[in-house]
């Protein structure tokens, strides 16, 4: 999985690093202008290792996870 950031021009979305190749799926997700995400590097490679570590399988069951969100707020 790739994070990639876009915006819409004249109906088509135009993505800031365009190295898809023909014919990927995509799943695109909308946010309001005001709710605003600015990653720094640093921020999108941790996001980015994330992503890789559930590619490969390396997950936590749900309700830890959970759990971890309510114990750390």
């Amino acid at each position: 999985m790739k994070v990639a950031t876009g915006t819409v021009v004249k109906g088509t979305i135009i993505v800031d690093d365009p190295e898809f190749k023909d014919g990927t799926d995509v799943f695109i997700l909308t946010r309001e202008p005001e709710e605003e995400v600015h990653l720094s590097p640093e921020e999108l490679a941790e996001l980015e290792a994330g992503i890789a570590e559930a590619d490969r399988g390396e997950m936590i069951p749900g309700d830890e996870f959970f759990a971890r969100l309510r114990r750390y707020g």
